[in-house]
């Protein structure tokens, strides 16, 4: 069974899933994830995938419900460097699952396995230019997809039309937290679908945006970049070193 290569590990309390065969590993555990994921889509079971970082813990220990969403999610992909490094404080010895990373090879799956696509965010441009780019690469892709920028109504409408279509796939990038929010409120609408998160993908995606250089990315400092590129950041990024500090109390607790 795909379901028992992940175990559980906790970080500050919330659950993060990673490969239960894991050892020293050289690259990130996508294709454990993957399976997983595939054998839920082809069971039909509902499933909320999020990839989670230190920002969305820090939040969970302020957010009563927004810590109920992490708590009860399907799985809990490790994205984040802190998380990451949290992990390895424990002895597990893993590499990054980058939600967009993981998303590119879900697309190209799904592409491969015919399953039904929806995508909902970013600008109404730049969610166009990445459903021509998947269509182009992807002849056998079967994917719809709306912009972020609408009203209530807009959004009834994309509900209603998601309730019709019962895509198999769902990608939300409307950001955190607001994106899960969103599948926590409408994922009813498809109950057997698997939801998952996107952020700012679409952008990087319709290459609006850029990612940090990989030197950057394979020492854990892609978040730094994104400081860089957008400054705007710096007060969400305050609550790192407090993670940081959370983490190193509770492992001297732990001993």
């Amino acid at each position: 069974m795909f379901a028992s290569e992940l175990t559980i590990r906790h970080v500050l309390g919330f659950p993060v899933h990673i490969p239960a065969r894991n050892g020293a590993s050289t690259c990130a555990p996508f294709d454990s994830y993957l399976n997983w994921i595939q054998q839920r889509i082809e069971q039909q079971q509902p499933t909320h995938t999020v990839t989670v970082n230190a920002e969305m813990v820090m939040l969970g220990r302020r957010d009563e419900q927004f810590a109920r969403i992490l708590q009860t999610a399907d799985l809990l992909a490790p994205d984040g460097a802190g998380i990451v490094l949290a992990l390895r404080l424990q002895g597990v010895k893993i590499l990054r699952c980058p939600g967009i990373e993981l998303s590119e090879r879900l697309v190209s799956l799904a592409a491969r396995q015919r399953w039904s696509v929806a995508v909902v965010g970013g600008q109404p441009q730049v969610c166009e230019r990445v459903l021509q780019q998947w269509r182009a690469r992807y002849p056998d892709l079967d994917v719809e997809g709306h912009h972020g920028y609408f009203d209530a109504e807009g959004e009834r409408e994309i509900v209603a039309q998601m309730r019709v279509q019962q895509p198999q796939l769902i990608f939300i990038g409307l950001g955190s937290p607001r994106q899960e929010y969103w599948i926590r409120s409408h994922r009813n609408a498809v109950p057997q679908a698997t939801w998952i998160g996107i952020g700012g993908s679409l952008d990087i995606w319709a290459g609006t945006k850029q990612r940090a250089p990989q030197w950057l990315r394979d020492r854990h400092m892609e978040w730094l970049y994104r400081l860089y590129k957008e400054p705007w950041r710096w007060q969400r990024m305050l609550v790192l070193p407090q993670f940081a500090w959370h983490v190193v109390v509770n492992g001297v607790l732990a001993k």
